[in-house]
């Protein structure tokens, strides 16, 4: 298991300008062709997401204004807060901001090889997919072994099922699971 704080992950600044992506982790790493990759963007200003073929993508607006991703026939949907939506990286996709800059949480995995389920949890529960999965704070404190994590931190994993205990009242945690196909 690998621990993170977004705050102090390398930034990468997209080719178009128009944002910047942290790279939390990538399977195998260092690979345009990988199983699977979560990152954290930030978008600047409205303009195309790079194309992914046979990639699925779950985006979760985390900070700022709504996003309208737009992929003209083939779907038009807004960004809402910490409500994961899913897509095909083979579209054109437009995103367009309503109020400034703004932070998503992406997870892209190769169609072929493994699929994400990416959902919000707000009380304490145990993973499921046993063959990796990430989770980043957004609100509360929670336990993860030994390790306590707070907003902006999280961690990954490529086997195992964890326990993730809410250690307040109140708490949000967005996390994903792999399972490989």
């Amino acid at each position: 298991m690998e621990f993170f704080d977004i705050r102090k992950v390398p930034v990468s600044l997209w080719r178009n300008g128009a944002g910047e992506t942290r790279e939390i982790c990538c399977f195998p790493p260092a690979t345009r062709d990988f199983n699977w990759r979560a990152s954290i963007a930030s978008i600047a200003s409205s303009g195309e997401f790079s194309a992914f073929p046979q990639v699925d993508r779950v985006i979760t607006l985390l900070e700022g204004g709504e996003v309208v991703l737009d992929a003209g026939k083939a779907f038009r949907h807004t960004l809402k807060h910490f409500q994961p939506f899913a897509f095909a990286g083979d579209y054109t996709v437009k995103a367009e901001l309503k109020q400034g800059m703004s932070m998503d949480f992406n997870i892209m995995t190769h169609r072929d090889r493994c699929r994400a389920k990416v959902r919000v949890a707000d009380r304490s529960f145990t993973t499921f997919a046993p063959r990796g999965g990430i989770v980043y704070v957004l609100s509360g404190e929670w336990q993860l072994g030994d390790k306590l994590l707070k907003a902006e931190q999280g961690a990954w994993w490529q086997d195992g099922r964890h326990t993730l205990r809410l250690l307040k009242s109140e708490g949000k945690l967005l996390f994903s699971e792999i399972t490989y196909l």
